[in-house]
């Protein structure tokens, strides 16, 4: 028997917490930002993508008030990584608490691969001692940068009600072979874990501008039941506006006020079999049918550096640092980069010990 509400929550005026926003070109993942429901006098705009200004003028000209609006392309002009850092830390430090109501990064993977270089220029802040090896060393630091990274998403989202990181895609790789028609999003782990919701847009096949949004990370609110609280999904995996909703926003108030909870999603909620790859970090059957030819044809794969024999596996604790980037998605050389090994190496540790048998079916 379903259960009782007692009370349902009353719609905010834009949702509070961090926010990770990704997707397909031209989906209009700006758009989306911006339409939070933050007044544009509290928005504070730190625009990676050249794309923002524009934006932010036409708001302007229409006669808005725009609360800040910072050019980090301009700002990183003549700087090093490390220099471009502290210039960008200076600009959060600066932020007063509820000085906004929303802060938008669009985008944010460049700043967040900047961590790295703050970590190598002030290793005492991290670690009073770092391992000797320089295997170790170099997963101890990367570890370092994004628990680094997730501190200054902490520390903005104590400045302001909503966070926002819009974050493009990037090519996904299997070992060290691109494989083809698959994309996932270009941000860390750190983006995984902090947000308290996480959205792909997606053109809508409709041919409305308004995309349709697959839901990476469940929303959720709590309500009161006759049996106490109890924790609600609040989405479906799958958004699609209806006709007369002109934002995405539009539709998750929908849902807001109208929980999907534990019913069975409709026809219309469900993703179809190439969005259930993207929720699911999958391969479509056409997409690996279409890598496991490529391999064999030898149109994709190792060269010759890659393929030598190595003689021995590295520790346990290496494999396991491997593994977690690995299962991160990341690819053969830019593990081998951040461990200090050979890209031979982490192959072999790929191909025998995490995944000796890749599944094309």
């Amino acid at each position: 028997m379903k259960e009782r509400l007692m009370s349902k929550k009353t719609r905010p005026t834009q949702l509070e917490g961090i926010i990770h926003v990704t997707g397909e070109h031209d989906t209009g993942k700006t758009t989306f930002a911006l339409e939070c429901g933050a007044n544009p006098d509290r928005i504070l705009f730190i625009d990676d993508d050249v794309k923002g200004r524009s934006t932010v003028n036409e708001l302007i000209g229409s006669g808005a008030s725009f609360g800040r609006y910072i050019d980090l392309v301009e700002l990183s002009d003549k700087k090093t990584e490390y220099t471009f850092h502290m210039s960008v830390m200076e600009i959060i430090k600066g932020v007063q608490k509820e000085q906004y109501d929303c802060i938008i990064w669009d985008t944010w993977t460049r700043f967040a691969s900047t961590c790295h270089s703050y970590v190598m220029k002030h290793p005492r802040e991290f670690r009073e001692t770092w391992a000797p090896m320089g295997t170790i060393k170099g997963a101890q630091q990367w570890q370092e940068a994004r628990r680094y990274e997730a501190a200054i998403l902490n520390y903005m989202a104590q400045r302001t009600k909503t966070l926002i990181l819009v974050t493009h895609l990037k090519d996904y790789y299997m070992g060290s072979a691109k494989v083809p028609n698959k994309q996932i999003p270009a941000s860390s782990k750190v983006l995984m874990q902090v947000p308290r919701f996480r959205i792909w847009l997606r053109q809508n096949e409709s041919g409305s501008p308004v995309p349709i949004g697959l839901v990476l990370k469940r929303l959720d609110t709590k309500l009161l039941t006759d049996k106490g609280i109890r924790t609600v999904s609040v989405l479906p995996r799958k958004l699609v506006p209806a006709p007369d909703e002109a934002s995405l926003w539009d539709t998750i108030w929908r849902y807001w006020e109208d929980p999907i909870g534990l019913r069975v999603p409709t026809d219309v909620e469900v993703p179809n079999e190439f969005e259930l790859s993207i929720l699911d970090g999958t391969l479509t059957p056409d997409q690996a049918r279409t890598f496991r030819m490529m391999l064999e044809s030898g149109q994709i794969g190792q060269d010759e550096e890659e393929v030598r024999i190595v003689d021995d596996l590295p520790s346990d604790e290496v494999v396991d640092l491997i593994r977690e980037q690995y299962n991160e998605k990341k690819s053969a050389p830019s593990i081998a980069k951040s461990l200090d090994l050979s890209i031979p190496i982490v192959l072999r540790v790929i191909n025998e010990v995490i995944n000796p048998e890749v599944s094309f079916s």
